[in-house]
């Protein structure tokens, strides 16, 4: 669905010298980059650097007239931007799993050793020997292991998360599975909806200090280098608004934060699982809606089919009846002149041509009725 705002050109040139840019710019809904597009579609002087600080301060200063509207423009915009649409999430499961996350005897924790690793994050493990590495210089196992883009210093501490994490998912009743097709995927089942999630390591980017040169034009390559940082963000790899990630902060990293990280995904699991039905729901209306523009059509054209079938029998009745009056006028002329027989034999044979067309005529009629 989308939300219309008509902003009216004279309007804003009288908003935007009596208010901030930053201020109209909420007024619509919009960023101040996106109001000065506006603007300059319109064709509005913005007041410039210092304007307002100027007149704030009670310096003398100066207004741009708003310019004549020239051939082909337009008095005013239209905003056409996305209506969200409400959904209730704190459903009681949603609370039940709020409450659960939060409490210190179910806290997530992550152990120290690799040993007795859950099976898919030992089979991830095995992947990382001879991991695939981007051009970040992050390692993935590819399929068949868990999603995920980190350094090799990382390797470990990420192993351990991915551990406590799903094994805390699964005593939660919820299952994990690691795609071995079309491309990288770690998914976790939860109340029947699927959530895909990845782990990944932040770089810095640095000057190269021994860039490339490549081409006949000597066109630099390899122009920047990037580092490690250490700093682990989950994902969830859906595309459903809200929260979705939970990252290393200055005082707390991402050990610290797998409760709050299950409980995402449990609400992006409700919120698919409300917009998978408020989809249904609009799937159906517009069949509903469909098969009523379809019939109400079928049902013009088959109206349209018979007004034409009307006037062609109308026609087609009109010369029957001239056809009587004539047979008729025939037969009147011979009876004043002779008996003959073959005239009479044409009369019966006309009479019945036109009984025959008038017959056909009928079950047309009757259909149309």
């Amino acid at each position: 669905m989308k939300e219309e705002i008509i902003i009216n050109r004279t309007v804003l040139y009288r908003q935007v010298w009596s208010h901030p840019v930053t201020d109209v710019a909420k007024q619509y809904g919009i960023s101040d980059v996106g109001l000065a597009k506006v603007c300059k579609k319109l064709n509005i002087p913005k007041p410039g650097l210092g304007y307002w600080a100027k007149k704030q301060n009670g310096h003398k200063v100066k207004q741009l007239p708003l310019p004549k509207l020239g051939d082909g423009d337009t008095n005013t915009y239209t905003i056409r931007k996305a209506k969200s649409e409400p959904i209730e999430t704190e459903s009681e499961d949603m609370q039940k799993a709020r409450v659960f996350e939060s409490k210190p005897e179910n806290k997530v924790v992550v152990k120290s050793t690799l040993r007795g690793l859950h099976p898919h994050v030992q089979q991830t493990k095995a992947k990382l020997k001879d991991p695939h590495t981007d051009q970040y210089y992050r390692c993935s196992g590819g399929l068949g292991a868990f999603r995920l883009a980190v350094c090799k210093p990382s390797i470990r501490r990420t192993l351990l998360i991915l551990d406590a994490l799903i094994k805390a998912l699964e005593t939660r009743g919820y299952s994990s599975s690691l795609s071995s097709e079309y491309g990288e995927k770690t998914a976790i089942s939860i109340n029947n909806e699927e959530i895909s999630f990845t782990i990944q390591e932040s770089v810095r980017q640095i000057p190269n200090p021994t860039p490339r040169h490549t081409g006949s034009l000597s066109l630099l390559n390899n122009k920047w280098d990037y580092v490690p940082t250490g700093k682990l963000m989950l994902r969830i790899d859906e595309y459903l608004p809200g929260t979705k990630s939970i990252r290393d902060g200055k005082v707390q990293r991402v050990e610290e934060k797998l409760n709050e990280f299950i409980f995402l995904l449990i609400k992006t699991a409700e919120t698919k699982k409300v917009r998978a039905h408020q989809n249904e729901i609009r799937r159906k209306e517009d069949e509903k809606r469909t098969r009523i523009e379809r019939e109400a059509l079928l049902k013009r054209e088959r109206e349209k089919e018979l007004l034409q079938q009307l006037f062609a029998n109308s026609a087609t009745w009109n010369k029957c009846v001239l056809a009587r009056n004539y047979i008729a006028a025939i037969r009147t002329q011979a009876d004043e002149e002779s008996a003959d027989r073959e005239l009479d034999s044409w009369v019966l044979w006309a009479t019945q041509q036109v009984e025959r067309v008038e017959a056909q005529l009928h079950p047309s009629v009757t259909e149309s009725q």
